[in-house]
């Protein structure tokens, strides 16, 4: 039954006369489960703390939760549902579907947050009630070329460069932001392969990949997917610097790769455990468990929903709640905070990069240990690219 585990999970639902509605989508039984489920926990967790704070200045949220397995058609026919349902804002996942939903949600008028950073999702004229609370997939590959780029300097021949990518939104919307990048920085592009989701065998690839002789890896992988390019990395005898995208770590990616992990930098969009954070204790109250608290997803997924609960109470505080009123709270330039899990994010009407803004982390040991902050360039022509 669609909303079944929402109604669950919702904190107010039996206040439906002072309830207001937010929907979420996400992959509890396909192949991005293992982050999308902590990420959607996050957001249930922040619907949680707002209702024992005050929720939309007294009116409770009731959040309809439904898990779409990846799946583009159940993304759809569950939006439409929702839609049907009243909500006046919704929280999705992965790129297929919230681009496949773009002209959707603008006709409808409902603001749309998910954890696909695609780049298309940016441009507030294309996209104009889409938004993402991070630095989007371009922007990371971005800072990892000019993170190569600067322990390149110096040298006479140009660094070479291998990508893993999936043949899907996901993975195909960084090909071309990378390959303008790499002409400008002097980077050669020497090996593109491919490994989608469910892989668990990337020996060929990365024969392949080892062939070319690169200097640097860039993986737009999710982590079970970046944990068997590493493995099969090493059992092929490929020596060379992993730079990965936000999705491929997670405290299961050594448990999966093992020692291959060790070296892989990683680009963030958050912290990845909410220690000594503002919003640590209401992240960890208001968690399933609290050890969620310490899980990436489950921090970008509560990050993106109190944007989204902040804009509400703004909205609402205006006049009537809706998602145009959301937007409008979206657009306004103001700064949202998100208790220290990410840097403060803010919207232009036109412009919907909400930070510029990632952290490098490198596996040490099996674990991730901070290297630096980096602020990427913010070009205009690079807006929804």
């Amino acid at each position: 039954m669609l909303f079944a585990a929402s109604l669950a999970v919702s904190v107010g639902a039996a206040h439906a006369q002072e309830a207001v509605r937010i929907g979420q989508l996400y992959d509890a039984t396909g192949p991005v489960a293992a982050q999308s489920t902590p990420y959607a926990k996050g957001g249930q967790a922040a619907v949680r703390w707002a209702n024992a704070s005050g929720a939309i200045n007294g009116k409770r949220i009731e959040l309809l939760s439904e898990d779409y397995g990846y799946q583009i058609p159940r993304a759809i026919a569950i939006y439409r549902k929702l839609r049907a349902a009243g909500v006046v804002a919704v929280q999705g996942f992965g790129s297929g579907d919230t681009e496949a939903l773009i002209d959707s949600v603008t006709g409808d008028k409902l603001p749309w947050f998910s954890a696909s950073y695609s780049a298309h999702l940016t441009d507030g004229k294309k996209a104009p009630y889409n938004y993402m609370v991070g630095c989007d997939y371009s922007c990371q590959a971005r800072a990892a070329l000019i993170h190569m780029s600067g322990t390149w300097k110096g040298r006479a021949v140009p660094a070479k460069l291998a990508i893993i990518y999936m043949d899907n939104a996901f993975g195909k919307g960084i090909l071309a932001p990378v390959e303008s990048l790499a002409k400008e920085l002097n980077i050669q592009i020497v090996a593109r392969e491919i490994v989608n989701p469910g892989a668990l065998d990337a020996v060929p690839q990365m024969s392949r990949v080892k062939a070319a002789a690169p200097d640097f890896v860039l993986l737009q992988q999710i982590v079970s997917t970046a944990s068997a390019v590493l493995r099969d990395s090493a059992k092929v005898g490929l020596q060379t610097q992993f730079y990965g995208t936000v999705w491929t770590w997670d405290a299961n990616l050594p448990k999966l790769a093992g020692k291959s992990a060790d070296g892989l930098i990683t680009v963030q969009l958050s912290a990845l455990s909410s220690v000594k954070l503002k919003a640590e204790e209401a992240m960890r109250k208001h968690a399933d468990e609290p050890a969620l608290a310490d899980d990436p997803s489950f921090i970008r997924g509560w990050a993106s929903m109190i944007v989204l609960i902040d804009a509400m109470r703004a909205a609402d505080k205006g006049g009537k709640l809706s998602g145009e009123s959301i937007k409008a709270a979206l657009d306004s330039g103001v700064s949202f905070e998100t208790g220290g899990a990410t840097p403060p994010v803010r919207f232009a009407a036109a412009d919907h990069r909400s930070t510029d803004t990632v952290f490098l982390y490198r596996v040490e040991a099996g674990k991730p240990i901070f290297m630096t902050p980096m602020t990427v360039e913010r070009r205009p022509e690079w807006l929804g690219n």
